[in-house]
């Protein structure tokens, strides 16, 4: 995940990126940045995340007194991530806690409560400036909020593949777990459908297109059987044999 960038006016910069299972957790690439695609190289490996900060800092500044640019200022990422702690009250040592990524707001609940939108209920809500990654999520069994912007990408994907599928088996409106937005051309999920709702259907739906296409692959015959009758059949369509020309008597000779 990258944590941080610098970036020049020449499209060239620096990342600082952190991989939780990796050996060295920590590295700092240099970066080329093209039609808003990045190629990343020459990368310094390290343990602690201070260490990559310095670096970051050290090799962004000696780029730049060395080749005199500046730097682009990047506009701030608004969006915040919301988790929720399912298991436990909120305490220290329960939530992730990253040099990168510190959480920035918390709302510790009485009591376990039902989230308002959600299938589950919460001992609390943590409130993070970047997303959180899928093994942070896992190990502290925390929860991530519908409204977060990678869930709602995930759901926006999910409903185009149920909103064709609910299409092509005429599934009632009360039914429907989506509803097609003229406006965008896409289909939009139910506000009072949840994310595991959703899930859950695109699941099945993904087992039923697995049962479909192994039962058609079973209807056809065997490779060899089907070798044997695209030989019969280009037998059946090969031009007949001409008449055998007479070879001359060699007798006369």
């Amino acid at each position: 995940m990258i944590r941080r960038t610098i970036l020049f006016d020449n499209q060239c910069g620096f990342a600082l990126g952190e991989n939780s299972r990796a050996p060295n957790p920590f590295v700092t690439w240099q970066f080329n940045e093209q039609d808003g695609h990045r190629d990343y190289f020459w990368g310094h490996y390290m343990n602690e995340p201070d260490k990559a900060e310095r670096d970051l800092l050290n090799r962004a500044g000696d780029y730049q007194r060395r080749y005199h640019v500046q730097e682009v200022e990047q506009a701030p990422d608004k969006e915040t991530y919301l988790y929720y702690s399912t298991q436990r009250p909120i305490d220290i040592g329960t939530y992730p806690n990253s040099y990168f990524n510190r959480p920035v707001h918390m709302d510790l609940y009485f009591a376990r409560q039902q989230v308002t939108g959600e299938a589950f209920q919460a001992w609390g809500a943590i409130t993070y400036a970047h997303p959180l990654t899928e093994r942070e999520m896992q190990d502290y069994e925390l929860r991530p909020s519908r409204n977060n912007l990678d869930i709602r990408r995930q759901m926006d994907a999910q409903a185009q593949v149920v909103g064709k599928w609910e299409d092509a088996h005429r599934v009632p409106d009360q039914k429907r777990l989506t509803w097609f937005y003229p406006d965008f051309g896409s289909y939009v999920v139910k506000e009072y459908i949840t994310p595991d709702q959703l899930a859950v259907r695109v699941r099945s739906i993904e087992r039923q297109e697995a049962a479909r296409a192994h039962k058609e692959a079973k209807r056809q015959p065997p490779i060899a059987e089907q070798l044997k009758a695209a030989q019969r059949e280009a037998q059946e369509h090969r031009a007949p044999d001409g008449p055998k020309k007479k070879a001359p008597d060699r007798g006369d000779r």
